[in-house]
């Protein structure tokens, strides 16, 4: 029934000067009954009557539908589409608006941080000045959040979904934490006619600290592609047909991972120090990036392996064992998750401009329990599990007293927008636990550690001992953060875990934060990356930085890793606090293979000395050096291939030297001094390969390596 406050006279855009529009869905509802929608609200404090209006889409035109005097409405004529049903609820007294709210289908079920953009219904300078606002304003470098963060460790968190159909506009602008994707079956059915950035917010072009951020599932049509970051900033399932610049303006880079993308016209980076492209396409090749570039399952133009010439192009025609990352699309009147077959031996993109490539697709409704932040704890979720449901996170922190607990195979977790999962102060054992079980797939998360835990992720416990080479599980980026978002110190013993055999892992940044809120050697406190136990376990794309200890410890039979990133940790206080075995050796390698294990294959590992903070106050530095960036046993079936180190810390300053003094195993051909780079070809049975020849290694000693069982 309509009550007899009437606003026909007020324009909606004057009823709304002032207000914030609320886009919680908190308390509020919407559902059909049979063809018409009703809608319920809770009722604000002094309000008369509400104003319902309608559009067709959250940034689209509102045409006034009527006013009531209660908190329910029901629409009689809605679209047919029930997506295309945005409902305006502006709350009134003596004809002054005193609040305004949104309702619809796509808050109730993604909540507020996921952005949908539907060109068919909204200006394309309405969206461009919403997403540039994001950026600008909230998740920039130099912005500064609720809680004294600035954007790099900020709380917010945005997916920002473009439906198919064309956009035009001047530049789109990616910042912190955000996700941005297309919604079609195919990249080509959503274009994008405008350039899109990542403008870096330090000093001199420096895209160093731009982490944290995602593109997928579009196609690029005019402007450029800046996509200038350094880790954590995947580029996924793109077509991108202007060119692809991986840098600022030649500022200096540290990333980057590219996978299942089709690149029509130049592509690469002048300043890249590495870059990692796994099943792309690339019409006009890869160019730049100076220490450490590995193109793995590429087509097209794509450069051959060059270290035994002092390049640094690795090149490997096909990936051994993939799955894609499953992602979000909509067809059909319905949000679907595609999940992609897996593939052996894999060359090229997995997509054709018809085809999605094989696989499977899930209903989010029906099939997912979607987890908001604020409505979700780790029982709701852990329950969703137990039932047999997919998880999809939508953007948010998820702070959980127990890990969240994947029993069943086929399970499918998958985040947007860079949710965030984080062990609550009284959850001692970790943020993720995955059973022994098979085809599990992880994907698109950022698990944080803010108090202190055992690990941050764990797949299997000590005992995983199943064979899931028919149906391996998938991690895929995944970020893991130890420091850096407070004051308070944090610990985490062991970042990630991997037990169970035959897991899929694509796309890792493991850090241990060297900067931020309560970062020091003493304050934030892990002491290795990953540990992998499991046997043929797999992983593409590893970024492992800073951590006490080793920063990845293999000791799975038959692993194969294909490019490896890792920087020293700045700040140990002194030489005789950072030394492996039992103290006899300085530092701790970041890529080390116990010496048990009889088969092991790596490919594409750079190594960076950076002890850039070391002292106890930092008043004075104390000289640092890394014995061996790398450490493996000498077998025949044990090779490493393509690996270097570089200087890029102080080398020889005022009588304080840092550097790395062997690449493999004492194999004599360190850096120190300056900033240098030296390489290897391949080293294996204990003999290295470089460029001058060959030189003979010494087999590392035995290590006693302390993995957590503390798991559930």
């Amino acid at each position: 029934m309509l009550s007899t406050c009437r606003l026909s006279d007020v324009a909606i855009p004057e009823m709304e000067a002032g207000l914030e529009l609320n886009l919680d869905p908190t308390g509020s509802a919407i559902a059909m009954v049979g063809g018409d929608i009703v809608i319920t609200w809770e009722a604000v404090l002094g309000a008369e009557c509400y104003e319902v209006a309608r559009a067709e889409s959250r940034l689209g035109r509102y045409v006034s539908l009527g006013t009531t005097g209660g908190t329910m409405f029901t629409d009689n004529a809605p679209n047919p589409d029930r997506f295309e049903n945005y409902y305006k609820i502006t709350a009134m007294s003596d004809m002054n608006a005193l609040s305004a709210r949104l309702v619809s289908f796509e808050l109730q079920i993604f909540g507020p941080n996921v952005r949908f953009y539907d060109i068919r219904h909204e200006d394309m300078t309405d969206i461009e000045s919403e997403i540039n606002r994001i950026h600008d304003t909230e998740m920039f470098g130099g912005v500064v959040d609720g809680n004294g963060r600035t954007a790099e460790f900020s709380n917010r968190r945005y997916a920002l979904y473009f439906k198919p159909g064309e956009y035009r506009f001047d530049r789109l602008r990616v910042g912190f934490y955000t996700h941005l994707a297309g919604l079609g079956r195919v990249p080509a059915d959503t274009k994008l006619y405008g350039t899109i950035e990542t403008p870096p917010h330090l000093l001199n072009d420096n895209s160093t600290c731009t982490f944290w951020r995602s593109i997928e599932n579009v196609e690029i049509n005019a402007g450029e592609f800046l996509w200038a970051v350094s880790q954590a900033a995947p580029i996924r399932r793109m077509k991108v047909n202007v060119p692809a610049e991986f840098d600022w303006k030649g500022g200096w880079a540290s990333g980057g991972f590219s996978g299942d993308s089709h690149f029509a016209q130049t592509a690469g980076s002048e300043s890249q120090q590495q870059w990692y492209a796994r099943n792309c396409h690339f019409v006009q090749g890869l160019s730049g990036v100076n220490w450490n570039k590995v193109m793995q399952g590429c087509t097209g133009q794509v450069e051959r392996s060059d270290w035994d010439t002092g390049g640094n192009t690795s090149r490997i025609d096909a990936t051994p064992v993939i799955r894609e990352k499953p992602f979000l699309y909509f067809a059909d009147g319905e949000y679907r998750v595609f999940v992609p077959a897996l593939r052996r031996d894999a060359a090229g993109v997995s997509w054709t401009d018809a085809d999605m490539g094989p696989g499977f697709s899930l209903c989010i409704e029906k099939d997912f329990h979607v987890a908001r932040e604020g409505a979700d704890m780790v029982g709701t979720i852990n329950a969703a599990l137990a039932e047999g449901r997919h998880v999809f996170f939508a953007p948010g922190r998820y702070c959980v007293n127990a890990p969240i607990h994947v029993r069943k195979p086929g399970t499918v977790v998958l985040g947007t927008g860079l949710a965030t999962l984080i062990p609550g102060p009284e959850n001692g054992y970790g943020a993720l636990f995955i059973d022994d079980v098979e085809n599990v797939t992880v994907a698109g998360l950022v698990l944080d550690a803010l108090h202190r835990s055992t690990y941050l992720l764990s797949v299997g416990g000590s005992d995983a001992s199943n064979d899931h080479s028919a149906a391996p599980t998938l991690l895929a980026d995944l970020f893991l953060r130890v420091g850096g978002c407070r004051e308070e110190n944090v610990h985490v013993d062991v970042a990630a875990l991997i037990n169970s055999n035959d897991v899929i892992g694509d796309h890792f940044w493991i850090w241990r934060a060297d900067h931020g809120a309560g970062v020091g050697w003493d304050r934030n406190t892990s002491r290795n990356g990953l540990i992998v136990t499991g046997d043929r376990v797999a992983i593409y794309g590893l970024f492992v930085e800073h951590f006490h200890e080793y920063q990845t410890v293999w000791l799975g039979e038959n692993g194969r890793m294909f490019f490896f990133q890792s920087e020293t940790p700045y700040d140990p206080f002194y030489q005789s606090i950072f030394r492996s075995h039992d103290g006899t050796v300085d530092g701790w390698a970041a890529y080390k293979v116990g010496n048990d294990v009889h088969n092991h294959l790596a490919v594409g590992l750079g190594v960076y000395s950076v002890f850039t903070r070391t002292g106890f106050d930092r008043a004075r530095s104390e000289s640092m050096f890394l014995e061996n960036a790398i450490e493996v046993p000498h077998r025949p079936g044990v090779t490493v291939m393509h690996a270097n180190i570089v200087e890029i810390s102080r080398g020889d300053k005022d009588g304080v030297r840092t550097g790395i003094r062997n690449i493999v195993n004492g194999t004599k051909n360190g850096v120190g001094g300056g900033i240098r780079r030296a390489a290897l070809v391949s080293f294996t049975n204990g003999t290295a390969t470089t460029r001058h020849g060959t030189e003979t290694g010494v087999q590392p000693g035995d290590e006693v390596f302390c993995i957590p069982t503390k798991l559930l």
